[in-house]
């Protein structure tokens, strides 16, 4: 099973623009569990989706000279072990001439992902689009928890710049703005949607970016099918306009979508995401190489 169900000369691994590397990780979920099922529907739903992409004029897997899908993986069990595991894989995984494009799982991945970026891009930042703003230290005893990712990103000395935000524990209130990180807050969305984000992309330092979308950040009519939803969030061509000035603006180095929940009768919620991961492949192929 690969991503877009693509022939074997546009999805070897060898010569791909992109590989996608599903991470069936679900074991620190706080409400309803199955985000272990994200990377495979995902990938069967992309099956379904036309190879060319009318936005663009073209055939986004051409494009980007390919898209090859790494085998699903078996994952430790522990998280500590689990995160051990990612970054190991996607270290081994990462070439400056292609983009990593992970589909989780828990949020939790990130973490290990951007880890691993960091060490080949020194000075990266990540964009999040989220409900939450995953800055606990420790959820439920563990520091690996799907609500502390970005708080170990922080702590790594990487700049997180939030989109969507709007579901905040008090105790990571302090830490929604400050020198490693730039908040945007959902309820606050004032102006167009072309002046909101400019001001999300002059907010990210730098130009090496990692990108990672937890679905629930975008709105529940778009992806009900995730752990932890919350209403509100960002709108599909909303967030369109944000992955394209994204692409055009800096280098995304590296991606994620996480926190999809596979249930009966919400397929509707995994072609969201795997047309998402499309349109940010179409998006990063038109600008490769600048």
């Amino acid at each position: 099973m690969n991503f877009l169900d693509l022939p074997p000369e546009l999805s070897d691994p060898e010569r791909s623009g992109v590989m996608i590397l599903p991470l069936p990780l679900d074991l620190t979920v706080s409400w309803k569990s199955g985000t272990a099922g994200g990377p495979a529907a995902i990938l069967e739903a992309s099956s379904h989706i036309e190879h060319y992409d009318d936005e663009v004029l073209g055939k986004p897997a051409s494009t980007i000279g390919g898209i090859a899908t790494h085998a699903i993986p078996e994952l430790p069990g522990e998280p500590a072990a689990a995160m051990e595991s990612i970054e190991a894989l996607a270290s081994g995984l990462l070439r400056r001439e292609r983009t990593l494009i992970s589909l989780g799982g828990e949020h939790s991945v990130t973490w290990p992902l951007v880890k691993a970026h960091h060490e080949e891009w020194p000075d990266l930042s990540v964009l999040q689009i989220d409900a939450h703003a995953d800055l606990r230290d420790t959820y439920k005893g563990s520091p690996f928890n799907h609500a502390c990712p970005m708080r170990r990103i922080m702590e790594l000395g990487v700049h997180v710049t939030a989109v969507g935000i709007r579901s905040v524990d008090e105790s990571e209130a302090p830490l929604l703005d400050g020198e490693l990180r730039t908040t945007f807050l959902a309820h606050e969305r004032t102006g167009s949607v072309e002046e909101r984000t400019a001001g999300i992309i002059s907010a990210i330092p730098g130009d090496d970016v990692y990108l990672t979308i937890d679905l629930d950040g975008l709105d529940s009519s778009l992806v009900p099918a995730v752990g932890t939803p919350v209403p509100g969030g960002l709108e599909w061509y909303e967030t369109l306009s944000l992955l394209r000035a994204l692409c055009r603006e800096k280098r995304v180095v590296g991606a994620d979508v996480v926190e999809l929940c596979p249930g009966e009768g919400l397929h509707g919620s995994d072609s969201v995401a795997a047309r998402l991961v499309f349109k940010l492949i179409a998006y990063l192929g038109i600008n490769r190489g600048k």
